[in-house]
């Protein structure tokens, strides 16, 4: 640890949460190499105000370290959107990147739509659909159904 052995990584959050909205900020290093360091921030946060539905909206911005000057940065998003009480569940819209985009690349975007309803006190299932947008001209673009089951006893 902390030695030149070793590759190391330090990271420090800070959040205030609260019932109806939340804030996040994250700073991370990580050693990649020798004397190069990736240096991550990253901003969350959520506004849940009543009878409205909440939004989720995150950003998140590396420094590659020890890399040419035009792909030395990665950046990445997501907003969600949630509706309670749309039946006897909830749904919810997202958007955001694939992973993280490197500078100079074109930004892939991923989308979902969800319905999370309860079954019984013990059992909520979450169907949802998805799309992925190809991330390269040899890529191609995804669509899929799946389905989430959660227990809790």
């Amino acid at each position: 640890l902390m030695t030149a052995e070793g590759l190391d990584a330090v990271g420090i959050n800070a959040s205030y949460i609260t019932d109806t909205y939340g804030v996040s900020a994250t700073y991370s290093s990580v050693e990649t190499a020798g004397v190069y360091n990736d240096a991550s921030i990253a901003l969350n946060g959520y506004f849940s105000p009543e009878g409205f539905p909440s939004i989720s909206a995150g950003y998140e911005f590396t420094d590659i370290g020890g890399v040419g000057p035009n792909v030395d940065e990665k950046t990445s998003f997501f907003v969600g959107l949630q509706f309670d009480e749309v039946g006897p569940g909830s749904a919810g819209l997202a958007v955001g990147t694939q992973g993280s985009i490197t500078e100079g690349n074109d930004e892939a975007f991923m989308y979902e739509a969800y319905y999370s309803y309860p079954v019984n006190d013990g059992m909520t299932v979450t169907p949802l659909v998805y799309a992925k947008e190809a991330t390269s001209s040899t890529d191609e673009e995804e669509t899929g159904v799946m389905v989430k089951t959660s227990f809790s006893f």
